[in-house]
């Protein structure tokens, strides 16, 4: 009996250690295939950081606005960026037939620059563009939302919904909307999603939407009385705005009447005189 103990203990020891030595070395080759990966992670990091610029988060929001939301999206900016000013430098020396020499370098570095420059003001105006747009289309989706949450929708529903239905009408607005929703539905709290929406565009009209929800959520109040008020303050905005575009009109309509219809009339009433005048002095 004391034997057949003795054996079954031996065989349960020889198959736990061979057990053990089988975990180790399927442990051993699951951290040796990790380091593998981690090390051609890092080769290609390094291979990759050519094409790296530094993070701008001014420039990767203006991207993102634009519709450019992926994380290379700043890189390939910057990187097409680069090229086409290398590619107008290399252009204007050669088109000039510029000298190998600090003066032709030079210019090729400014114009390289210039159109640098260039670049960035077309994706401010792009930006603005933009920002106008959504700006402009507030009150329709303003609208939108008052008729979901009082049908009952949750906040997140209705931007959900009024990104939807804002796709034909405006893209950019559609596109934050839907941002915004995706933000509640993952963030904690809705308030820190308007509040990256207030952050992303920096609109008065958006910021005045922004701060009456927050109110509106914080203390308990009808959310649909309170965007009643927002789409109708955002609309009046908007009717002053066109007054007072209308009222700069006839200021600056002085100078054109000035230059293409007082200069013609003057000329024709004068010239007759002043040639006549010509005329009469030729024959003395």
């Amino acid at each position: 009996m004391i034997l057949s103990i003795g054996i079954a203990c031996l065989v349960l020891g020889a198959v736990g250690v061979i057990a053990g030595f089988l975990h180790a070395t399927q442990y051993d080759i699951v951290k040796a295939r990790l380091d593998r990966v981690a090390r051609f992670g890092a080769v290609q990091a390094s291979r990759g950081g050519i094409l790296r610029w530094a993070r701008n988060p001014k420039r990767a929001q203006k991207l993102a606005m634009l519709g450019y939301v992926s994380s290379q999206a700043e890189s390939i900016f910057m990187t097409a960026r680069a090229s086409v000013m290398t590619v107008a430098g290399v252009v204007w020396f050669y088109s000039q037939q510029l000298s190998i020499d600090v003066g032709g370098f030079a210019q090729g570095v400014v114009i390289a620059l210039i159109l640098g420059i260039v670049i960035d003001r077309a994706l401010d105006w792009r930006v603005n563009v933009v920002r106008q747009e959504i700006a402009k289309n507030i009150p329709d989706a303003l609208d939108l939302m008052v008729v979901c949450v009082s049908s009952g929708q949750s906040l997140e529903a209705t931007f959900n919904t009024v990104g939807q239905e804002m796709k034909s009408i405006s893209p950019s607005l559609s596109r934050e909307w839907l941002v915004t929703a995706t933000e509640m539905a993952v963030l904690d709290s809705p308030q820190v999603a308007l509040t990256n929406l207030d952050t992303r565009l920096a609109l008065p009209e958006v910021n005045n939407m922004i701060v009456t929800m927050s109110q509106a959520l914080k203390f308990g109040t009808p959310m649909a009385d309170a965007l009643k008020l927002i789409a109708s303050d955002n609309r009046q905005y908007h009717m002053l705005e066109l007054e007072e575009w209308v009222g700069k009109i006839p200021a600056k309509m002085s100078f054109p009447l000035v230059v293409f219809i007082m200069l013609p009339v003057v000329v024709i009433i004068v010239a007759p005189m002043v040639l006549s005048l010509f005329q009469t002095l030729g024959q003395l």
